[in-house]
């Protein structure tokens, strides 16, 4: 790999280009802004013999959130109190809503597809005055202590970070004879394809303000066609005072 990242670079610096009619001897790298495309075009002719691979990268954020879309799959956000009552927080699917400082909520998040299988990532993004509640309290997504909470298919692997939280499945069933997969406790476990699991964990509101609500989404890792995101809102968070 090294050896041909070294070609591609002497390659690169054999290129003879002119842009905007001055010349330009080797490899270009030219960060553009919004400003310099409105003021005036950017032309880069190949004067060499050899092709020459332009490669553009643009980073930004949109103006407005993206819509909630249903490809393959379906996710769906809901909130709920300690006890198990639902709450019905409006920017979770593209609305506006409000938590007092302090406030627990247990996040549930439920996906489906129409078919089986599959290596599935669920990704839920935290609005920034939100944080996950102690992970210890949390066995791989399964609250113990809320009994009136039923996972379905436990997570692979989980991840609590402080912007989001992660949950890989695995759709595939081992009913073909195969050793049974070890599921989150480390037990042998024999189960036929799914194609729904949920998956839930705690929030605290800490910090006062008004931030976006971001989308929960769901993808199959390795057919990138079959995803699905929920709106994203805004959550206001108001002093406890």
């Amino acid at each position: 790999m090294l050896l041909a990242a070294r070609a591609l670079a002497e390659e690169a610096g054999n290129a003879v280009l002119s842009v905007n009619g001055a010349p330009h001897k080797g490899q270009l790298v030219r960060p553009v802004t919004l400003a310099n495309v409105k003021d005036s075009a950017l032309v880069i002719t190949n004067d060499g013999d050899a092709p020459i691979d332009a490669v553009v990268s643009v980073v930004g954020a949109a103006l407005t959130p993206e819509p909630a879309v249903s490809k393959g799959f379906t996710i769906e956000r809901t909130y709920y109190t300690l006890d198990g009552k639902k709450v019905d927080l409006a920017s979770a699917t593209g609305g506006e809503a409000t938590l007092r400082q302090n406030e627990r909520l247990v996040t549930v998040l439920k996906v489906a597809s129409a078919d089986t299988g599959g290596r599935i990532l669920v990704v839920d993004r935290l609005p920034a005055g939100l944080e996950i509640e102690n992970p210890r309290l949390i066995d791989s997504g399964d609250i113990k202590t809320l009994d009136w909470l039923k996972t379905t298919v436990k997570p692979e692997h989980t991840d609590f970070r402080d912007d989001r939280f992660v949950a890989g499945f695995d759709f595939f069933g081992s009913g073909d004879g195969r050793r049974g997969r070890r599921n989150a406790d480390g037990d042998d476990e024999n189960r036929d394809p799914v194609s729904s699991a949920t998956v839930a964990y705690v929030v605290r509101a800490v910090t006062p303000g008004s931030f976006v609500h971001p989308p929960a989404t769901v993808e199959d890792m390795y057919r990138p066609d079959r995803f699905a995101r929920t709106g994203a809102g805004r959550l206001e968070i108001k002093s406890k005072e």
